[in-house]
């Protein structure tokens, strides 16, 4: 029987690692309990029985579910304080899923309800995101400007900044994201860079001009023919008139820009488009152009009678100077649900799509207009006007051939 003992001690050996394998095992999840992994089944059997062990796993099941409400609570008081911003939000843990996004993130993004809880780099589709996310984990906080390509939808562009955010609300090593749309400054921006250069531009060519010949005609004018002065005199006057006429609109832009309140008066519309007609009568005559009025029978809404006319007097003036080939020009209104409708439409050579989305940008001109020395303002008076009445201007094609300009005025009660 000398195996005997033998037998038992390796029976006693097996028994003890198992029992050390078992010991493992509920401390391994023990540690997942503690850290919020409740889906681990907790352990039983008789060695939890025998050792006791059964209200000490009740009780951290008892604490990590304490712990997950606790987290769920501070999720919802951040999500409640989220939520009126306007600005977007995301929050991202450390494994690099979606935990939050406010509805101006969800909107930004296009995501859906079930997008949170699923992995970030899908959802944002920007590499520039995904680094500030990396610089955020390794210096603490960061900003960046992203440009955020959102096909089919319009790009924006973004000012972002992140930091590591609460841990007992979204874990260790979570980011929290503040992204404000700064589109409309960046295109500020833009506009502001092509004001100055148009500016520059076309100020500097009429005084160019007026000092060459101006020069010329106080050096040589003993010696210049009667014919050469009288040209360069029509030069300088053309010239000093395309720098009034820009003068004129820049003043006119600014006035707009800085006016807070509209002075309405009802008919003022129809009033202001009667009166330009009649003093554009004589002009459009010698253009061999028909202008014609189709007012509607009920008064307009009322708008303020100096803007008025002065939207009259640009569209009228906008046609005539670059609507090539023009042979007829109507001025019409007609009453809609909301307001008075204003289009102006002429027959002459249109203008081509690709143009059709920019005419009322400031400074912006077709080729056409360009080679007509138009300085790109008229328009954008148009628009401004239309805007300080709370109103809006478009453009689109006539039928058969020529262009639409339509102003709406809104109703104010």
């Amino acid at each position: 029987m000398t195996w005997l003992p033998w037998l038992l001690l390796c029976a006693l050996g097996a028994a003890a690692v198992w029992a050390l394998g078992e010991h493992a095992a509920h401390l391994r999840w023990a540690r997942r309990a503690l850290r919020g992994d409740t889906e681990a089944r907790r352990p039983e059997g008789w060695l939890v029985r025998a050792l006791r062990l059964e209200e000490l796993f009740k009780a951290i099941e008892r604490r990590a579910a304490n712990e997950d409400e606790i987290r769920a609570a501070a999720g919802r008081r951040i999500e409640a304080l989220l939520a009126p911003l306007t600005d977007a939000v995301l929050v991202v843990d450390a494994q690099d899923r979606l935990r939050l996004a406010n509805p101006a993130a969800m909107a930004l993004f296009g995501l859906a309800e079930e997008d949170v809880g699923g992995p970030v780099v899908p959802l944002v589709r920007s590499a520039d995101f995904i680094e500030l996310i990396r610089r955020v984990r390794g210096e603490g906080d960061a900003r960046a400007t992203l440009l955020l390509n959102r096909a089919p939808l319009a790009d924006v562009w973004l000012q972002a900044a992140g930091a590591r955010t609460d841990p007992e609300a979204f874990g260790p090593d979570a980011a929290i994201f503040v992204l404000a749309d700064v589109t409309a400054l960046k295109r500020l921006q833009a506009m502001e860079r092509d004001f100055v250069t148009n500016v520059s531009h076309d100020l500097r060519t009429p005084v160019t001009i007026l000092r060459g010949y101006a020069e010329t005609l106080a050096e040589d004018q003993a010696t210049m023919s009667a014919e050469d002065r009288a040209r360069f005199t029509q030069k300088i006057v053309a010239s000093v008139g395309r720098l009034q006429g820009l003068v004129e609109g820049l003043l006119a832009l600014a006035s707009l820009e800085s006016s807070q309140e509209v002075r309405r008066e009802a008919g003022a519309l129809h009033t202001a488009a009667r009166e330009v007609a009649a003093e554009f009568d004589a002009r459009c005559k010698a253009a061999g152009v028909s202008l014609s009025l189709d007012l509607a029978a009920q008064q307009d809404v009322g708008a303020d009678p100096l803007q008025a006319r002065r939207l009259i007097q640009n569209l009228i003036d906008n046609a005539l100077a670059h609507a090539a080939g023009l042979t007829r020009l109507r001025i019409a209104t007609r009453d809609t649900t909301d307001g008075t409708e204003l289009s102006v439409e002429d027959d002459g050579a249109g203008v081509a799509p690709a143009d059709l989305p920019r005419l009322f940008d400031r400074f912006y001109r077709t080729d056409k207009s360009r080679r007509a020395g138009g300085s790109g303002l008229g328009l954008s008076i148009v628009r401004q006007v239309a805007e300080l009445h709370g109103g809006s201007a478009g453009a689109e094609p006539a039928r058969p051939k020529g262009l639409r300009i339509i102003v709406t005025l809104p109703r104010v009660d």
